[in-house]
């Protein structure tokens, strides 16, 4: 219980402005990043592994990740990667990060994207 309450992502569920969709179980957000399209896909409560969803959060999981998509793909990347890595916050949650033409593709993008201060397009 203690860790929920210091979740982040719990916290930012409280505030309505920052999610862009959600339906039963999931919720999508921009990221704190400065990379253009990219959004969290969120659990709503606080889950920590992907086997503790019901079949029911998983069939959601799928809607939500398709709208998801389809958000990023109003911007046109060159791809759309996604990474569930969950250690420094414990919530279940999955990055879904646009690769843009001229940006590093692979591995990079995604370890420049998740992590501090990525560098904003040219």
């Amino acid at each position: 219980m203690g860790r929920m309450m210091t979740c982040p992502i719990c916290q930012a569920h409280k505030n309505p402005s920052e999610i862009l969709f959600e339906n039963e179980f999931w919720i999508l957000r921009k990221a704190n990043q400065n990379l253009d399209g990219y959004l969290y896909l969120e659990i709503k409560g606080h889950i920590e592994s992907w086997n503790q969803l019901t079949m029911e959060q998983f069939e959601a999981y799928g809607r939500a990740l398709h709208k998801g998509t389809e958000l990023i793909e109003s911007s046109h990347p060159e791809k759309i990667y996604m990474t569930a890595i969950a250690e420094r916050v414990p919530h279940l949650h999955v990055h879904l990060i646009p690769r843009f033409k001229g940006q590093t593709p692979g591995i990079e993008h995604i370890a420049q994207a998740t992590g501090p201060g990525f560098p904003k397009p040219m």
